[in-house]
């Protein structure tokens, strides 16, 4: 969820005029901050249109005696063309028992707008220009004029926080939507039904891996960001092509590998990445333990790569079998 202030700085005004988005959380431009708000974290509200076509996005399951857990890797942002989704993973949602997200983001709590401001504020009588360089805050104030965003809504934010509502300002420009999002979808739906929903993390838990950071740490991210978002249009429209097809290969290619291997993005990585997947691989353990079938939707960026949570499974000795067909088993099926 990100403020987007228009002068006012108390939390209660600002919720309500919030662009709500993904809770749902990074040289990668917007491959440090886009990759977080559309593969890896949850933080907004949304319902989900549908296309003729619909998509074949990569989906798989665990099995370990009677019990099942299914793997939806999501995009917090979302195009009509995502619906509608394979009968496979519609059936599977179906005979699950449960829902479990990262988030439960239509259960937000009513301190939501104080808890923002805990993680994403600066300090009493702090502005962003006392903690950001002169050239890093003379960028920002150009780029807020191209995009046509008030300079007022980031003065009393955290630079982690302005990076975010800077790549959403960008992902306004594309297809992409917060209402056609993939875990929203599931959320909706699962509410509709009934079914028991869980998190595997807190709305406070995600918005502290970002307060967590130094200021020197966010503005290096912001100037990435900064420097980067000519290319972010297309950079996020193809990331959303390689989801539509399943591409785990080019996701992983693009979002994860350059991410993990440079030097100024490799602690972020850890942080939003390693630690959290293996805690995420665990509780598929768990719910395996628990018997019955069990839905799970998280980030596709933690499903995908060495480190993801395929292949962290595979590692303990469970076996992991993709339900949807590969890009090239398609075009085979096709031929």
């Amino acid at each position: 969820m990100f403020i987007y202030a228009r002068g006012d700085t108390r939390p209660d005004i600002l919720y309500n005029r919030l662009p709500v988005s993904s809770t749902r959380l990074l040289s990668m431009f917007c491959r440090s901050a886009l990759l977080l708000i559309l593969f890896t974290v949850s933080l907004g509200c949304s319902t989900a249109a549908s296309s003729s076509t619909g998509s074949s996005p990569a989906f798989w399951e665990v099995r370990k005696g009677e019990s099942t857990v299914f793997l939806m890797g999501s995009m917090h942002f979302g195009r009509p063309d995502f619906y509608p989704l394979p009968g496979s993973i519609e059936e599977a949602f179906i005979n699950s028992a449960r829902l479990v997200v990262e988030v439960n983001l239509l259960g937000l709590r009513s301190d939501a707008p104080q808890i923002i401001f805990k993680h994403a504020g600066l300090p009493p009588r702090t502005t962003l220009k006392d903690v950001l360089s002169a050239t890093t805050y003379e960028l920002l104030q150009e780029r807020a004029e191209l995009n046509k965003v008030p300079f007022s809504a980031f003065q009393r934010f955290q630079p982690w926080y302005v990076t975010l509502m800077l790549v959403e300002a960008e992902i306004r420009k594309t297809s992409l939507q917060q209402q056609l999002g993939v875990d929203l979808y599931f959320l909706r739906r699962g509410q509709s039904l009934g079914k028991a929903i869980e998190e595997l993390e807190t709305f406070d838990s995600q918005l502290s891996l970002f307060s967590g950071f130094s200021f020197e740490d966010q503005e290096r991210f912001l100037r990435q960001t900064l420097d980067d978002l000519q290319n972010g249009q297309s950079y996020l429209s193809s990331m959303a092509d390689a989801w539509v097809v399943g591409d785990v290969d080019l996701l992983a290619k693009t979002l994860i590998e350059p991410f993990r291997a440079q030097k100024d993005t490799r602690v972020l990585f850890e942080t939003m990445f390693t630690r959290r997947n293996i805690k995420m691989a665990a509780s598929v353990d768990n719910y395996l333990k628990l018997g019955g079938n069990t839905f799970l939707v998280v980030g596709i960026g933690h499903m995908v790569g060495s480190d993801g949570i395929v292949e962290l499974l595979r590692s303990k000795g469970l076996t992991v079998r993709r339900l949807t067909p590969a890009p090239t088993e398609s075009k085979s099926a096709e031929q």
